[in-house]
């Protein structure tokens, strides 16, 4: 055995140990998202397929990039121990990372979104607040008013009945 062999080998090995890594960091971006955002039966059902294929792709394109696409073993052990490395160093800090990270992207565009509409809400108090104010302030003044406006009808309709009631009498 020639040490070209043997570095190729171990070369081989380290590429499939990383694309290990590689896929149980995908599964983790996976579970987070799908914790995050709790899909549907149809949406979880697109996902897994989505998820699976963007593994399938990962673990040729690892075989093809250090092997040529010759499948052996030791890549499969190679697949086993990164994911088993990776679960083991890197999982629970990569998910509370990743859990952070979208908490404050999350309360970043809630706070944008509110940035962005409370010129909308003061232009609405500006309008509706002096409106409501000047409704409570004048509602007295217009029910008087339209006793004052309605006035000539009344005296106009009590002059016709007193008017008809004295014709009536006689």
């Amino acid at each position: 055995m020639d040490m070209y062999s043997v570095y190729h080998e171990t070369y081989v090995l380290l590429g499939t140990i990383y694309g290990g890594i590689l896929i149980g960091f995908i599964y983790d971006l996976y579970k987070v998202f799908r914790g995050v955002f709790s899909p549907k039966k149809l949406a979880t059902n697109l996902q897994d397929i989505l998820f699976w294929s963007i593994i399938t792709m990962v673990a040729f394109y690892v075989l093809i990039f250090t092997n040529q696409g010759q499948l052996r073993f030791y890549n499969f052990l190679g697949f086993i121990i990164g994911v088993l490395v990776y679960y083991y160093l890197l999982s629970k800090t990569i998910i509370r990372t990743l859990v952070f990270v979208i908490r404050v992207m999350k309360e970043f565009m809630i706070n944008l979104w509110n940035l962005l509409v409370y010129p909308v809400k003061v232009g609405i108090c500006l309008i509706s607040v002096p409106c409501s104010y000047c409704k409570k302030k004048t509602k007295p003044v217009y029910y008087k008013a339209r006793r004052v406006f309605k006035l000539p009808r009344r005296i106009a309709s009590d002059c016709k009945r007193t008017v008809l009631h004295y014709f009536k009498k006689k």
